[in-house]
């Protein structure tokens, strides 16, 4: 409490607001609030009245400036006010306060307010100009009905002839925060569907709304004015009217081209109005080709806390397309550490990940394979999984399981994919990351052999334990312990390192095909960021190719085919 430690302040305080002229600053009394907090109640009077003001003085003072505001927690005396009741916006604000201005001084800034806003001859009120800009994002705070509008719908609405044209809304209601709206579709099925970003994820979180595009020769302020579906049936005209029994929005465009969305609920008389928010034109952030990547597919085995992770951030870098497999579900212990949370308790990892992706973006497909590389499952179900990792561009092994990499490397090297793995050390002291690229990297066993002679350098055996990774998964025996911040560490990693990889980068932003990275002091780390590049000797791994032809099964082959093509003739026959 400074007026308890700081006197020689209080006694400056108190002498400054002593002197302010007594014919407009009167009737002074001075108390301390429940939070001990000093305070002065003071009425102004000036031409249009008298106001009655609390000066409050924060426990932060003089760090920071006082509030002032009405005593009556119902009154609005200005439009630079937060609200009613709420705090004057005067021209001493934080952005501008200097510990040498006094409460005198903040007195007499809201006099000169409340009498730049005196009312004009007519009426109406006069608000004095802003002293400063207010980011939207701080304007909004009060706005809990938003209209959001993205890049490309905004380009879409900039056209002049869309009257009348069908669109549908999504109404998304956050409890206790906020409802937000979003154009799920503009055109419908008599025109053209106008392509948008927003995810047809989107849809099933929403109370999804038919509605109609109007323009009209009414301004942005009037519009947003409307309340009641008479009101709405004066702006539109002769235009056709709206059920009070059915839900329902219209966009209406202005004249100065600004957008306001009002929907109706049924069994409501009122109509609810929207604050519009436009996504900015925002360029590529991360710097990646979107154009490259949106063309690969990359397959992850192993959705678990780091899998979950590298698929996450390699959608929003731009990948488009991926094949997830992993049998585990989802257990409270792995909220940790996991992308999911207690809405996904139970579910397949490899589900609650995709639909997670489907909200990065819409153009994001995903198959999901609630399976186990070698775990016991029918050879079917285990052909079914390998054909589908073979066609991707890239797999990433993030299972840290010795069995399902001796597999994957496998397929890799008879489909020639390039592999990327990585492993996050017992105790999160650090990890090891790898990849192994036709042509450019030697096989995945040979990487993972020069890894291994490497750990035997080490007089300290490596902090690597046995099992399946970090979550539980099937025919785990002992859980490996690293925190969230460890593991995001080495997704992020393991992401970087795919990314050079699919985008072909030349020269290349790694020299070396494993490193191992230390993230804190430990083992042969140290300290963090302390990085082991692991120099490989051993042949470039080249394309795998099928063997010449002997001609010894030829004959056999060839019968197989004629086989093939009698059925279907007698197929198309009995048909």
């Amino acid at each position: 409490m400074w007026w308890l430690t700081e006197q020689s302040r209080l006694k400056k305080e108190r002498e400054a607001i002593e002197s302010l002229d007594a014919e407009w600053f009167q009737n002074p009394r001075w108390f301390v609030d429940k939070q001990l907090q000093l305070n002065l109640i003071f009425d102004i009077n000036i031409t249009r009245g008298s106001f009655s003001l609390n000066l409050t003085y924060h426990n932060t003072f003089p760090a920071g400036p006082p509030s002032i505001r009405p005593t009556d927690s119902e009154t609005r005396l200005s439009g630079h006010q937060y609200g009613k009741g709420g705090e004057l916006c005067l021209d001493i604000r934080n952005d501008n306060w200097t510990p040498d201005v006094t409460g005198s001084n903040m007195i007499e800034s809201a006099r000169r307010l409340l009498e730049a806003e005196t009312e004009s001859e007519n009426g109406e009120a006069v608000h004095a100009p802003s002293a400063h800009d207010v980011p939207e994002i701080i304007s909004l705070r009060s706005e809990l009905k938003r209209f959001y509008v993205d890049p490309v719908a905004r380009l879409v609405l900039n056209d002049d002839n869309l009257d009348r044209l069908p669109i549908e809304v999504g109404i998304e209601y956050r409890s206790g925060r906020s409802m937000i709206a979003h154009l799920l579709s503009i055109g419908g099925e008599a025109a053209n569907t106008k392509p948008l970003l927003t995810p047809e994820a989107l849809r099933k979180l929403c109370v999804v709304q038919n509605g109609t595009i109007y323009i009209t020769n009414t301004s942005t302020t009037k519009l947003q004015g409307i309340k009641t579906l008479k009101q709405l049936w004066n702006i539109l005209g002769d235009r056709e009217g709206f059920r009070s029994d059915t839900n329902w929005s219209v966009l209406l465009k202005s004249s100065d081209s600004g957008l306001t969305l009002i929907s109706h609920f049924k069994d409501d008389d009122d109509l609810m109005s929207f604050t519009t928010v436009l996504a900015p034109f925002d360029a590529n952030r991360s710097g990646v080709n979107h154009a490259t990547l949106k063309t690969k597919k990359v397959g992850i085995v192993g959705l678990g806390s780091l899998g979950s992770k590298i698929a996450i951030s390699l959608a929003r870098s731009g990948v488009r397309q991926f094949e997830l497999v992993d049998g585990d579900v989802l257990h409270i212990g792995n909220l940790e550490r996991h992308e999911g949370d207690w809405r996904d308790v139970g579910q397949h990892k490899v589900e609650l990940i995709a639909d997670r992706l489907q909200f990065i973006h819409r153009g994001v497909k995903s198959r999901t394979w609630r399976s186990a590389i070698g775990a016991q499952i029918s050879s079917q179900e285990a052909a079914n999984v390998s054909q589908a990792l073979a066609s991707c561009d890239l797999i990433i092994d993030a299972s840290a399981n010795p069995d399902v990499f001796n597999h994957v490397a496998d397929l890799c090297i008879h489909h020639n994919r390039t592999l990327v793995w990585g492993a996050v050390y017992a105790g999160g002291i650090g990890g090891e990351i790898a990849r192994s690229r036709v042509g450019k990297d030697p096989s995945p066993y040979d990487i993972r052999s020069a890894v291994n002679q490497y750990y035997k350098t080490i007089e300290e055996a490596p902090p690597i334990a046995a099992g399946r990774g970090y979550d539980g998964s099937i025919g785990q025996t002992e859980l490996m312990q690293a925190s969230d911040a460890d593991v995001s560490v080495f997704s992020a990693h393991i992401v970087a390192f795919t990314l050079d990889s699919l985008m072909d980068t030349e020269p290349s932003s790694y020299d070396e095909h494993s490193y191992l990275i230390g993230l804190k002091r430990g083992w042969m780390f140290k300290g963090p960021f302390d990085t082991r590049p692991i120099v490989v000797n051993a042949p470039i791994r080249l394309p795998f190719c099928i063997g010449q032809d002997t001609g010894s099964e030829s004959a056999f082959i060839q019968s197989l085919f004629q086989d093939l093509s009698s059925e279907t003739e007698d197929t198309k026959r009995d048909s």
